[in-house]
């Protein structure tokens, strides 16, 4: 599943995102695969509530699919 961008959190401090989207909870950003669904969640590239963006690295995600005709 592909979720939409959470900003990371907008700030990290050495990989902890304090500050946390809501709803989004824990899942701030990469790969989670905690139940039968991995999920993807994309850092984003703008801001949100604050105008700053500091420790987090802006990502623009790139996923290719192949069809297996065989």
């Amino acid at each position: 599943m592909l979720s939409g961008h959470t900003h990371g959190g907008q700030l990290s401090l050495f990989g902890f995102a304090p500050l946390r989207p809501l709803p989004g909870g824990r899942y701030v950003s990469g790969w989670y695969r905690d139940g039968a669904i991995a999920l993807y969640v994309s850092r984003g590239l703008g801001v949100s509530v604050l105008p700053v963006r500091m420790g987090v690295v802006p990502e623009i995600s790139y996923f290719e699919w192949f069809l297996n005709s065989a």
